[in-house]
């Protein structure tokens, strides 16, 4: 009776082997992301004339960044089963887009495009959620939560803006084979929240942002 009573228990359970990511495991992975463009908004250029309440617009700037894609490479180390931390480095190459329109001498609207190099270098602590993996324990979800620092250099390198960037993802490691060393897959998708940068914009701003690559284990 006590065999019976154990049987359909222990068929339910799901199976991580002994050779999953474990303590001490390290995680090497990269691969691709994208985050879609924003609107920075627009500002008016201004001149003060005889009184500091009367002003005359010279004319009206409207900024956009477009959507871009980008890669990724990351090196993590398992502090247990459940946990681990890693750290970073983003590279993308977004296109900043202004558009001049409303000139006082009647000059025609013209639209600036610039490419800006895009730098992040970012740390992050991941919960792996172990017992909701599924597949046989090769499919093992996970959240992910941390900060960066940005870097940003306007074209031809000769401005660099810099600023702050916060993240929380919720991944997907699916890795192939078993033993120590193995290779897998990498999917995440979530939101990114920047500060500064090119952005003139003092308050954070949210975008989503997903990731897909290669992650290596040994």
């Amino acid at each position: 009776m006590l065999l019976l009573t154990l049987a359909p228990a222990a068929e339910a359970q799901v199976y991580v082997g002994p050779d999953a990511p474990r303590r001490g495991s390290i995680e090497a992975s990269g691969g691709g992301m994208f985050a879609p463009g924003f609107d920075m908004g627009s500002m008016t250029a201004e001149l003060t004339r005889s009184t500091p309440t009367d002003k005359f617009d010279l004319f009206t700037s409207d900024s956009e960044v477009s959507g871009f894609p980008g890669l990724f490479v990351r090196l993590g180390y398992y502090l247990s089963e459940s946990v681990s931390v890693e750290g970073g480095m983003r590279y993308a190459r977004p296109t900043l887009s202004v558009r001049l329109s409303g000139d006082a001498e009647n000059a025609p609207d013209v639209t600036a495009d610039e490419t800006v190099s895009h730098y992040l270098f970012e740390g992050s602590v991941l919960w792996h959620l172990r017992d909701l993996a599924f597949a046989s324990g090769s499919a093992i979800p996970y959240l992910s939560g941390g900060a960066g620092y940005l870097r940003e250099l306007h074209e031809g390198n000769q401005l660099i803006e810099t600023g702050q960037e916060y993240h929380a993802l919720a991944g997907l490691n699916f890795w192939f084979g078993s033993g120590a060393h193995r290779f897998g897959l990498r999917f995440e998708g979530g939101l990114s929240a920047r500060k500064k940068g090119f952005d003139s914009d003092e308050s954070l701003r949210m975008q989503p942002i997903v990731f897909g690559g290669l992650s290596y284990l040994f």
